[in-house]
């Protein structure tokens, strides 16, 4: 996973350049709680082997938490794991979506909870290895800070782009979510505008 060139509340790439395999996402934590506004190009590269099906970007309102995560990782886990050990597994539960992104540039994925048993969360196969401390957030289920897919056909080695728009004075998880049954496509989410309050 590329290392992003964005921090929380600032200008710059979200999720920089991540290859999203079939049927697979990236997610990463855009914090607009202290802007008037943000603007997420969201753009998808195909390669050679084109993708017959979207890449959607959702943006997913993060709940009862700040920057710094609902609860963290209190163990390290590898790729492809199916469980989570959490410091709390408070608000968290059976069937619900949440994100889970690394401490040191906020890029993760979303995973499905299939059960919690004390701190132990029981996960959809994570994508990536993390560490402990790395970031657990609530999210609401349904992307209200706006749904997109760039373009309706694709051709090989072409980009494609649009823009979302959430709203302002909250926590956003942006997701890309391939959902391609045999290609993968490489992801960017840029944040390119937000005037700070005065």
């Amino acid at each position: 996973m590329a290392a992003p060139t964005y921090s929380a509340g600032s200008l710059g790439n979200v999720i920089n350049a991540i290859t999203v395999a079939k049927g697979a996402n990236s997610a990463a934590l855009v914090d607009l709680s202290t802007v008037l506004g943000g603007a997420l190009l969201c753009k998808i590269l195909t390669g050679s082997a084109v993708i017959t099906a979207a890449v959607t970007f959702g943006c997913y309102r993060v709940t009862g938490a700040t920057a710094t995560g609902k609860t963290t990782l209190s163990a390290g886990a590898a790729a492809t794991a199916t469980s989570l050990t959490v410091g709390s597994a408070s608000g968290i539960g059976k069937n619900a979506v949440i994100g889970v992104v690394k401490a040191v540039g906020l890029v993760g994925e979303l995973v499905t909870v299939s059960n919690v048993s004390g701190t132990t969360l029981t996960v959809s196969p994570i994508i990536n290895a993390y560490s402990a401390n790395d970031l657990v957030f609530l999210i609401e289920q349904t992307p209200s800070g706006g749904l997109v897919a760039p373009g309706a056909s694709w051709v090989a080695n072409t980009e494609y782009s649009t823009t979302i728009y959430p709203p302002a004075a909250w926590l956003w998880i942006i997701a890309a979510k391939n959902t391609d049954a045999t290609n993968s496509a490489i992801v960017t989410v840029t944040l390119d505008k937000n005037p700070t309050f005065s």
